[in-house]
């Protein structure tokens, strides 16, 4: 052993490479003292590595390590040398004798594993524990170089190169300790969204879209496809709820990003990974699903999402459920029914303040219409909206009809209001089952042509807002150039949405003249009454 060492000290090269290591790492990656002099080199010990992770860095739990072997070593001369192994010896500027600072280390340590990934060489990988450890052991003498490889979890280390054995003047070391330091955080931080649908599989083996009245589902976040290894502490399972719908959505935030993979997984209430395509429970049974469609490619593996390199990018995943025979309480089948709103005047499709809705009625079997509507829907004018229904049934696994019909904000059927001004075309009943779950309504309002009503010319233009709007309350005048019923815009404590607009074709008889000239006349009276209390007032 002296004699070896006193050829390393003539050398001083390596020497000076192994003080570059006690710079980088400190006591982290220091010998340990010899007994009795000092023991003799045995080229034929194995060694290993320990990675202890500093405290600097957060969940120092789970964190992929990764070991490749990049130099032999070579004793055979009475002093230790290292040459590349073959499959980086093309690598230029990198000397594994000649490393003589701790930044000279990792820029060799960051050009050998960008040789190594090129190359897709396949590193030996291992995790740490709660405390932030792991030990790769049963490793040949040689040079290895360690790399992170999912920095996800903790603030990331630079990649270093590492002798086995190590040695100073006295010892030698065959099983080295290191604690690489995190360099300040997790970085470039984003979020990941997982949506979470539910469905089921009807008697036709088609895919249909659940209503889940309260349900609460986990959805957790890995770094192995595997669903073993957890993103961070406590938190990286979180609940999901699906409130009165077909889906929810859950938000893992300030995600480190990186080039690895996250995987996404639905949990149970513990955090333990469910697998998927696998049946889940006998009562009620389902599976999970990644993606929203049966049969289509990585349906049964965990979605992986990488997320781009900027700051605060989004990731996406979708996971469903798909329920088999039966749904459990509080889950129902649903169908669509669309309703078209037109507005119409003298052939034209008209603009319009004014404010409509429709209610949406159960039809029993012997055709009688419900006083209760299950849904009420503002209307779009000149356009069309959407609503969700349940089938029939408890579950809505049978068949039903529903009576569409223009209603007041209240459900009120227009048809029951003696003051609505439109004429009421296009209501319609639709029935809807598992094999139709959708249907169209088009309702038209016509304004009415009856004498004594009247408006200015329509406008063919649409209208900005058409869901929104208030009534024009414009007079409902009679012959005698009254005006009948007061205010237009609410009838029997409705709201505006009841006030429409009234209209008649002008004949250009002498009367409707006289008629006008009267309106405007008493207009200008009122305006001046108006004025004369606002002066008396301000002057009081």
């Amino acid at each position: 052993m002296k004699g070896i060492m006193q050829r390393m000290r003539k050398s001083g090269r390596w020497l000076t490479f192994l003080f570059a290591f006690a710079l980088l790492f400190g006591t982290g990656l220091g010998a340990r003292a010899a007994e009795d002099g000092g023991e003799p080199y045995d080229a034929d010990a194995k060694g290993s590595i320990t990675v202890e992770l500093s405290e600097q860095g957060v969940n120092r739990e789970n964190v992929e390590v990764r070991l490749y072997k990049v130099g032999s070593l070579d004793a055979s001369k009475g002093y230790l040398w290292f040459t590349l192994e073959d499959s980086l010896k093309g690598v230029e500027g990198v000397d594994l004798n000649d490393i003589t600072t701790g930044e000279a280390n990792i820029a060799a340590a960051e050009t050998l594993l960008a040789a190594l990934e090129a190359g897709q060489a396949e590193p030996v990988s291992q995790w740490t524990d709660a405390q932030g450890v792991t030990k790769f052991e049963s490793l040949e003498q040689g040079m290895y170089l360690l790399a992170e490889g999912n920095p996800n979890a903790y603030g990331t280390f630079s990649p270093l190169v590492v002798p086995v054995p190590y040695a100073d003047e006295t010892s030698w070391d065959y099983d080295p300790v290191i604690s690489p330091k995190a360099d300040g955080g997790a970085g470039v931080l984003g979020r990941i969204d997982v949506t979470k649908n539910v469905k089921g599989i009807t008697p036709d083996g088609d895919l249909q879209d659940v209503h889940a009245t309260d349900a609460t589902y986990y959805i957790g976040l890995f770094l192995d496809a595997a669903g073993t290894r957890p993103y961070g502490g406590e938190t990286y399972y979180q609940p999901v709820h699906v409130m009165d719908g077909d889906s929810g959505t859950v938000s893992f935030s300030n995600i480190p990003v990186t080039e690895e993979p996250y995987y996404i997984f639905e949990t149970d209430a513990e955090g333990n990974p469910l697998t998927y395509l696998e049946q889940q429970g006998t009562e009620d049974a389902f599976y999970c699903m990644a993606g929203e469609v049966l049969g289509a490619a990585g349906a049964g593996t965990a979605p992986t999402v990488i997320l781009g390199r900027e700051n605060d990018s989004i990731g996406t995943a979708t996971i469903t459920n798909v329920y088999g025979d039966g749904l459990p309480d509080g889950y129902y089948y649903t169908g669509e029914i669309t309703i078209t709103k037109s507005v119409m005047s003298n052939g034209q499709m008209i603009a319009s303040d004014d404010v409509f809705y429709a209610g949406v009625f159960p039809v029993d079997a012997q055709g009688t219409v419900s006083t209760t509507p299950v849904e009420i829907v503002k209307l779009n004018n000149n356009a069309a909206v959407t609503v969700e229904v349940p089938l029939g049934g408890t579950d809505g696994t049978e068949a039903i009809t529903y009576a569409v019909r223009e209603t007041n904000e209240q459900g009120v059927p227009v048809s029951q209001d003696s003051t609505f001004l439109y004429e009421v075309t296009g209501e319609a009943n639709v029935a809807l089952s598992l094999g139709q779950t959708t249907g169209t309504v088009n309702i038209t309002n016509t304004l009415g042509a009856a004498d004594g009503y009247y408006q200015e010319e329509p406008s063919t233009q649409a209208s900005n807002d058409p869901g929104t709007g208030n009534a024009n309350n414009r007079s409902n005048a009679n012959d005698n150039g009254s005006n009948n019923g007061g205010n237009n815009s609410q009838s029997g404590g409705t709201s505006s949405g009841t006030g429409r607009s009234s209209s008649s074709a002008r004949t250009g008889d002498d009367n409707q003249i006289f008629l006008y000239a009267g309106l405007l006349a008493a207009a200008v009276i009122v305006g001046g009454v108006v004025i004369v209390r606002r002066r008396r007032r301000t002057n009081g």
